[in-house]
Parts: structure tokens; sequence; C-alpha cells
């Protein structure tokens, strides 16, 4: 009889430690959101600056698109707006061209590196990517261009934007062969 007690009160603590737990990163989520609404972006981009992005180095892909960006959540009006600006669907997975660049301002990581679509940011590159990709955004201040698929779902948990990296990160070569 004793043991089924003890069993009784493990499960108890257990279920205290869980909604303890989710209700700290609930309100990590709210204070992060507040923080990263104060991002200033532009709503478009103008004939020049779309120029200067066509210059930016790309980097190279294998194809697999199996890096998920992170933070995808907070950004569910960008991922709406994108959605609309550019006539993409709840089934398809839909391959884009994004635009990384340096986030300093981001309260989680120094490093970190934002992934943006049409000035919009739709997340972050995971952290190990990040650090290997700060020596490419350091020699290119405009940014670096990547190939990505933008998954867009009836909830905002439903978003996210897979990138396509070759390991180990490198450049496309701007050779043209004749």
């Amino acid at each position: 009889m004793g043991i089924e007690y003890l069993l009784i009160a493990a499960g108890i603590v257990i279920l205290i430690a869980v909604l303890a737990q989710r209700r700290m990163l609930q309100k990590r989520l709210i204070e992060n959101k507040e923080a990263l609404a104060g991002i200033k972006l532009q709503d478009g981009i103008t004939f020049e600056v779309g120029q200067v992005l066509k210059k930016t180095p790309r980097l190279k892909g294998d194809g697999t698109f199996k890096f998920k960006t992170l933070g995808c959540i907070p950004f569910a009006n960008n991922f709406e707006e994108v959605r609309l600006a550019r006539r993409i669907y709840f089934v398809d997975p839909t391959v884009v061209e994004v635009l990384l660049l340096p986030d300093p301002s981001n309260l989680e990581r120094k490093l970190a590196v934002a992934v943006t679509l049409d000035s919009k940011v739709l997340g972050y590159v995971p952290t190990q990517e990040a650090g290997e990709m700060h020596k490419y955004l350091l020699a290119h201040s405009s940014g670096v261009r990547a190939m990505a698929k933008i998954y867009l779902g009836s909830r905002p948990e439903y978003n996210g934007v897979m990138l396509d990296f070759a390991k180990p990160l490198r450049l496309e070569s701007k050779r043209i062969s004749k």
C-alpha cells in the first residue's frame, strides 16, 4: 500500500514540474515576441535595394533542405504577409530564395542570423550553422542568399522554413563557363 502513495506523489511532482516549465516557456515566448516586435524592417523592397540583393553571394546547397530555422512562431504575421504577397498556398512547400542577415540585437544569441524574405524576418538559422556562417556575413555586409522551402500552416506552429546548406558551408562560384 505504501508504494502506491509514493507513485502518486511522484506523478503529482512530475505534473507540477511540467506545468511550471510550460508556463515559464510561454512567458519567455511572450517576452521574446514583445522584444522582437521592435525590429524595424521595411515592408517592401525598392528597385535599387533589389539590385544590390541580386549581387549578394549565395550559399551552395545540396538539395536536402534539412536545416530547420528556429523561432518561427513569433513571426506568424510575417509568414501571413509573405503568403499573401507571393500567393503561397498551405498545401505545398514552396522553394524560395531567402536573405540571411546578422542580427546582433537578438536577445538569445549574439551570433544570431535572421532568415528574411521580402524584408520580413521568418526565423533564425540554427546556432551551429550561424556560428560558421558569420565569417561569410562579415565579408559580405549586404547578407548572403540561400535557397529554402517555406511551409505555411493553418496555425503559427505549423509555419517553418527549411534551409538548403551543403556542409561544409561555402559560397557558389560566380564563374560563368562558356
